[in-house]
C-alpha cells in the first residue's frame, strides 16, 4: 500500500515539474522576441487583399503601401527615369524614406569632377549602372556597376565621371529629422543656386575646367583610352 501511494505522489510531482517546465521554456520564447502568433493567418478567412499604389507626385516616385510601415519599389530604373533635380553635382532624386534611413538616387553626368570634400553623416553607396571615379585621400578607385562602398562621418570623398555613360548610384543615408519627399527636393532645388554661386566664385566641377597636369585628368586617362571625347563633349 505504502509503495503504491509513493508511487502516485512520485508520478504526481514529475507531471508538475514537467508542466513548470514548458510553461518556463515559453515564457522564455516570449522574453527573446521567439513567441509567434498564427492568429493574423486567418483574420481575412482566406481574402486576398490589394496592396495601395501611391502615385507618382512632384516630388515623389510612384511606390507600393504594401502594409502598414512597409513601402515598395518595384523598379529602381522606372523611378529613376522620372528624373531629379539637375546640380552641377549629378541630378539627384528620392527614393524611399524610412522611419531612420533615406534612400535617393545619383545621376554622375559625364565629364562631371567633384573634389573631396567631408561629408557630416556616412553612407552606403550602391553603383546600379555606368562606371565613375571614387576618390579619398588622393586615392582613386574605378567604381563599376554592382559595387558597393561606405563612407564614414566628415570623411572626405570625390566623385569623377570620366567614362562616357556616366553612373547611377543608389545612396542609403540616416534621415534628417522631419525629412520627407518635399523637402529633400526643394533642398536640392536650392543645391543648384548655392552651387552656381561656387561654379561663378572658381569652384571646378566639371573636367575641362582642370588645369591638364591635374592628377584627376591624369588618372582619368590611364583607365579610359577615350576621355579626350569625353573631355570635349561636356555638355555642363
Amino acid at each position: 500500500m505504502k509503495n503504491t501511494i509513493y508511487l502516485m505522489l512520485f508520478t504526481s510531482l514529475l507531471w508538475a515539474c514537467n508542466y513548470q517546465s514548458h510553461e518556463h521554456t515559453h515564457k522564455d520564447g516570449d522574453d527573446h522576441g521567439h513567441s509567434h502568433s498564427h492568429e493574423g493567418d486567418h483574420i481575412h478567412g482566406g481574402e486576398i487583399l490589394d496592396a495601395k499604389v501611391i502615385e507618382a507626385t512632384e516630388f515623389a516616385p510612384e511606390y507600393i503601401q504594401h502594409a502598414t510601415n512597409i513601402e515598395i519599389i518595384e523598379n529602381v530604373a522606372t523611378a529613376i527615369e522620372n528624373g531629379g533635380v539637375l546640380t552641377h553635382e549629378g541630378s539627384f532624386g528620392p527614393l524611399l524614406f524610412g522611419e531612420e534611413l533615406r534612400a535617393f538616387f545619383l545621376d554622375l553626368k559625364p565629364g562631371m569632377f567633384l573634389a573631396e570634400h567631408p561629408h557630416p553623416t556616412e553612407s552606403i553607396v550602391y553603383t546600379k549602372s555606368g562606371k565613375w571615379v571614387l576618390c579619398s585621400e588622393g586615392k582613386r578607385q574605378v567604381m563599376e556597376a554592382g559595387s558597393i562602398f561606405h563612407f564614414g562621418s566628415d570623411m572626405p570623398t570625390g566623385w569623377e565621371a570620366p567614362f562616357a555613360e556616366g553612373a547611377y548610384l543608389i545612396i542609403f543615408k540616416k534621415k534628417k529629422e522631419g525629412e520627407n519627399y518635399e523637402s529633400f527636393t526643394k533642398g536640392t532645388q536650392n543645391l543648384v543656386t548655392m552651387l552656381d554661386k561656387e561654379r561663378t566664385n572658381g569652384v571646378e566641377f566639371y573636367f575641362n575646367e582642370l588645369d591638364a597636369g591635374h592628377p584627376a585628368i591624369i588618372f582619368a586617362r590611364e583607365v579610359n583610352p577615350d576621355f579626350e571625347s569625353v573631355l570635349q563633349n561636356i555638355k555642363y
